[in-house]
């Protein structure tokens, strides 16, 4: 009964992908990562459901702008010709894609348990670390690419945090604002975490298939660009703790 309740899941999730193509407009991807995007008391908000709405609202788009899980959203992005959305910039999917503007870059850190004694002072030291990334994320393809010996997956960062709690995993690799989400959430069982060295910086792009309609993508960018002008970009990026 699980397997035909998650095939049953699976074919219902592709019938409302098609859906939302019926239209011909584009459908808008984004991480579904608090605080990028998440719901609050049913309402969906975060920074890239802010940004990506202004954007939609100057391109004239209507339809859904829909947080998915990181790994679902690069396949969904590489094989839809007509979505676009958000995705992290590592070499091993540039040539997947095509890159139309840089949304802003992020930081992400090795993160340990403010009571914890593990080393963090370099990479080389945390090597064999229990290491907590979530699925599909840019932390976890950093991890694998530096060497990190103990990788562990989660789908959610509040999973990663309430391990990195708990004692179950060893350090988080994660972005200042996002680790601020996921203290806001726990409260005190995450207080003043570790932060331990670099371990990698990357971009978050707006993106789409190498198929998308190349005068759609360039709207899409343009109105990017009238948001840096008009100032409403960085306002958006403020109200998050961040000014490029």
């Amino acid at each position: 009964m699980g397997a035909l309740r998650r095939l049953r899941a699976v074919v219902c999730f592709f019938l409302l992908m098609l859906a939302n193509t019926a239209d011909g407009k584009p459908v808008v991807y984004i991480d579904g990562v608090d605080p990028l995007a998440y719901s609050e008391d049913g309402r969906q908000q975060g920074l890239l459901h802010e940004l990506l709405s202004e954007l939609a609202r100057r391109v004239h788009h209507s339809g859904p702008i829909s947080p998915m899980p990181l790994k679902r959203q690069r396949v969904l992005l590489q094989n839809n010709p007509e979505a676009i959305g958000t995705l992290w910039r590592l070499p091993e999917l540039e040539p997947d894609y095509i890159w139309w503007v840089k949304l802003f870059d992020a930081s992400f850190f090795m993160v340990a348990a403010p009571g914890s004694g593990v080393d963090i002072s370099s990479i080389n030291t945390a090597l064999d670390l229990r290491v907590g990334v979530i699925l599909g994320s840019p932390a976890e393809m950093l991890a694998r690419r530096i060497g990190f010996r103990n990788i562990q997956t989660s789908t959610s960062a509040e999973s990663n945090a309430r391990k990195l709690a708990l004692g179950r995993i060893d350090i988080w690799i994660a972005t200042p604002r996002v680790l601020r989400a996921a203290q806001a959430r726990l409260g005190k069982s995450l207080e003043n975490p570790r932060m331990g060295e670099l371990v990698g910086k990357v971009g978050l792009h707006l993106v789409s298939a190498p198929q998308f309609d190349r005068r759609e993508g360039e709207k899409w960018k343009t109105a990017f660009e009238s948001m840096q002008k008009d100032g409403s970009y960085v306002s958006i990026m403020k109200k998050y703790d961040d000014i490029p």
